[in-house]
């Protein structure tokens, strides 16, 4: 076979086998038909689409409905296997639009490979498919778009629909593609199909027509395996296959060669915006080959989360995909001959080349085992990886080594499973080992466990030999196995653990929001800069944190402070000692903000936790420190009207600002902010009590000292305004902008640089407020503003 790489990614010839970088299936799965002396042409030729896209860019906080994409071409590849009948059965990799209509292609047509059937496991509405895209991304599709972009030489013969709604109603997707001429017939099911129901459907289905029954009568004998509902069958029912020969059947699904493992487990859950990512990566058309590293904790998931990486992504390396595992007491020489041999090589020697020949993947497992100078080996090999190809790696903590590679793609994993996926996991689980568990025991756990894979495993395994609310009992109060469980979580990443890693892993109690930016973070972890420095290095080569440089901070697991926690408390004294400690690194990372950016609304928000920490206890420091931070807090946080995340956190600031205020000046401008944040939450009338005590002390302030104060009276009394007019008391809002005109007016004359954005804003107020009442504005109040405004304008 010709190895020049542009043969593998470009070619569609009769003699290559891969189309854009994606198998050709179909051809392979004739190849091999004649191998085994049948006659392709003479086969039922079924392609099968299953699509399980992971994440959705329009609704990214709400994943698509798990699919098993592995169980569900295994269950239809069972079906095939078991009918015993001439059936050519090819996978669709990926499962694009641009894969399926290469795949449908006028080619196809001419070298009698066009399938007969496709066969679509997945979601679908009405008037469509869900697809992928080649990153795992949602790509719905209409049926309009199918029409548009598949060009098909013929109709398909058959479409079975294996997808929740498929044939739900008339108007049903199934309906649609015989309506508009993409296929003869179509079968769908209305309802979710069990999988064993689902196996002998296909497999009564698919028999019957390679016996030349006709297809309603195939249909009617495969729903009775069905115990729910009768799959619907639209179009042709007298479609037949009646000319097709005797033989087994031909199962592709296109893998290139490897020895890549399966997952194993239960199925694969969440983590779809690490898919994303990795396929991305791997996706990048660039003169050097992607090295992407996957770190964090023990038990987070590296491996399960780079084989499903690896497993999507196969189709990208016609070459293949090799696999190894390091083990204590390995080497690099080790692993890189493991890795030849999985690719067929006799040499280690001979690997790089391969690389370098065709695209090929190199999966490297649990690469903490090696010591630092091996992993130096490996990552000067990693470096030289051909084009096209790539490697995928996993390692506790981070290697500065291969980090440190042109290419190196770092994805620390310090989060556990979102909720709903935990909780699917723990019920996969608790069914694959017989545990009668509910939806809300298993929700217990995930609270319990932030989700954390090997935590979960171990305490559903628990269940097995406990008493179920024994053990949930202990899950919520943190003690007994749930303890014992977390330990053993834990162990390896202690045992790395000196002096300074073990005071910063205890300060990770003091951020509940699970992460935090570096500064407040070393401060924390030491008082001298040179220890705190070394300090997070130690909780990175423990594997317990990392810096995640996509959102800025340091990143680690719930459970790992909850490990600190019950191993190194800190007693009460001590937490306040720290919290003060801390207040000065919050407020110059605060300062360092851009006030009133999108970003720094997202950063406040994602450490919203960690700084309501040092609001509920703002009481118990020192009372300066604690003002220095309020002010650069109020200076980063966005106005009230323009958030919705932190509108409500907002008031809570402003109200524990004011109980600490440092004199009256500053507790009416509090009150003022206070008064606008509860104005934006709709609650107008408390808004009302603290504008009117803003402006009631600026009064007083101003009689003393009118220079000073009178500009914040004015702009208290637009406060106030602003409120009144919220509740509709237009007359009293139009006398409160005016008196805040009167008020600012010689200062705006004097300096009209200074005052013109406040006054400017004064002077609509009041004559929107006097529109309202159907007054006519002072002209005695404006004049002198107007005169003033025009004078600057002449000047400019």
């Amino acid at each position: 076979m010709d190895r020049n790489r542009d043969t593998y990614i470009q070619g569609d010839i009769q003699g290559g086998v891969w189309v854009t970088g994606s198998h050709n299936v179909v051809l392979l799965a004739a190849q091999r038909a004649r191998r085994q002396e049948q006659n392709p042409a003479r086969m039922l030729r079924i392609l099968a689409l299953v699509a399980a896209p992971v994440y959705d860019l329009r609704n990214p906080d709400r994943p698509p409905q798990p699919l098993d994409l592995r169980d569900e071409w295994q269950r239809l590849a069972r079906a095939v296997r078991d009918a015993q009948a001439p059936i050519l059965l090819a996978r669709l990799t990926p499962p694009t639009l641009d894969a399926l209509r290469r795949h449908l292609s006028p080619r196809r047509a001419t070298q009698e490979l066009f399938p007969h059937v496709l066969h679509f496991s997945g979601h679908a509405w009405a008037n469509g498919l869900l697809l992928e895209d080649e990153y795992g991304q949602s790509a719905p599709v209409t049926v309009a778009a199918l029409l548009g972009d598949l060009s098909l030489p013929r109709p398909l013969d058959l479409v079975v629909l294996n997808a929740c709604e498929s044939a739900a109603h008339a108007h049903s997707v199934a309906q649609t593609l015989v309506d508009r001429g993409l296929a003869r017939a179509a079968v769908g099911h209305p309802r979710p199909v069990y999988d064993r129901e689902a196996i002998a459907f296909a497999r009564t289905l698919y028999a019957d027509l390679t016996d030349g029954y006709p297809l309603a009568e195939a249909v009617t004998r495969a729903n009775r395996h069905l115990s729910t509902h009768d799959a619907v069958l639209v179009g042709d029912g007298d479609l037949c296959f009646p000319d097709l020969t005797h033989g087994e059947p031909v199962v592709e699904d296109g893998r290139p060669g490897g020895n890549l493992p399966s997952r194993g487990g239960v199925g694969f859950f969440g983590r779809g915006v690490d898919l994303v990512h990795i396929a991305r990566a791997l996706g990048e058309r660039r003169s050097l080959a992607p090295v992407v590293l996957i770190s964090g904790p023990p038990g987070i998931g590296k491996t399960t989360l780079a084989l499903e990486a690896a497993h999507r992504n196969v189709w990208r390396y016609p070459g293949g995909v090799a696999y190894a595992e390091a083990t204590e007491g390995a080497t690099a020489h080790d692993l890189l001959t493991a890795l030849a041999a999985a690719l067929g090589l006799e040499r280690e020697d001979d690997l790089l080349p391969e690389t370098m020949a065709r695209p090929i993947l190199l999966v490297l497992d649990a690469l903490e085992a090696l010591p630092s100078e091996e992993r130096k080996i490996l990552a000067g090999i990693l470096e030289h990886l051909g084009e096209g190809s790539a490697a995928l790696v996993t390692l506790r903590p981070p290697d500065a080594a291969l980090e440190g590679l042109p290419t190196a793609r770092p994805i620390p994993l310090h989060e556990g499973l979102d909720l709903e996926a935990a909780v699917d996991y723990i019920l996969a689980l608790a069914r694959q080992w017989r545990i009668p568990l509910d939806r809300s025991q298993a929700q217990t756990l995930a609270e319990a466990a932030g989700g954390h894979p090997e935590l979960l495993r171990l305490l559903v395994a628990q269940a097995r030999r406990r008493d179920m609310e024994a053990l949930l009992k202990e899950v919520r109060d943190r003690r007994g196995d749930y303890q014992a469980q977390l330990d053993v979580v834990y162990a390896w990443c202690a045992e790395r653990m000196g002096e300074a890693g073990r005071r910063a892993w205890q300060a990770l109690a003091l951020f509940p929001a699970g992460h935090a930016p570096e500064g407040p973070l070393r401060a924390a972890a030491a008082e001298e800069e040179p220890v705190a420095a070394r300090a997070l290095e130690t909780l990175r080569a423990a594997a317990v944190a990392d810096f995640d440089p996509a959102r800025q901070v340091w990143a680690w697991h719930a459970t790992v402070a909850e490990y600190a926690r019950r191993h190194w408390p800190l007693g009460e004294a001590a937490r306040r000692d720290c919290l003060a400690v801390l207040l000065p690194a919050w407020t110059r990372w605060l300062r360092s903000l851009s006030p009133e950016t999108s970003e720094t609304a997202a950063r406040l928000t994602a450490q919203q936790a960690n700084l309501d920490l040092l609001l509920a206890r703002a009481s118990d420091l020192p009372r300066e420190e604690v003002r220095a931070w309020l002010r650069a807090l109020h200076r980063a946080l966005p106005p009230p009207d323009r958030t919705l995340a932190l509108r409500p956190w907002e008031e809570r600031v402003y109200r524990a600002w004011k109980r600490i205020a440092a004199d009256e000046a500053e507790q009416a401008m509090v009150s003022n902010m206070l008064g606008y944040t509860l104005s934006a939450l709709g609650r107008r009338e408390e808004a009302l009590g603290a504008t009117e005590e803003a402006v009631g002390v600026y009064r007083e302030l101003a009689r003393g000292n009118p220079d000073a104060f009178l500009p914040d009276l004015a702009r208290s009394l637009g406060a106030h305004g602003s409120v009144l007019r919220g509740v509709e008391r237009y007359a009293e809002a139009m006398e409160a902008f005016g008196e805040g005109v009167r008020v600012l007016a010689p200062f705006f004359r004097r300096l009209p640089e200074a005052f013109a954005g406040l006054i400017g804003n004064l002077l609509n107020d009041y004559l929107s407020a006097c529109q309202a009442t159907g007054r006519e504005p002072d002209e005695e109040l404006l004049g002198p503003v107007v005169e003033a405004f025009q004078m600057g304008r002449d000047d400019s």
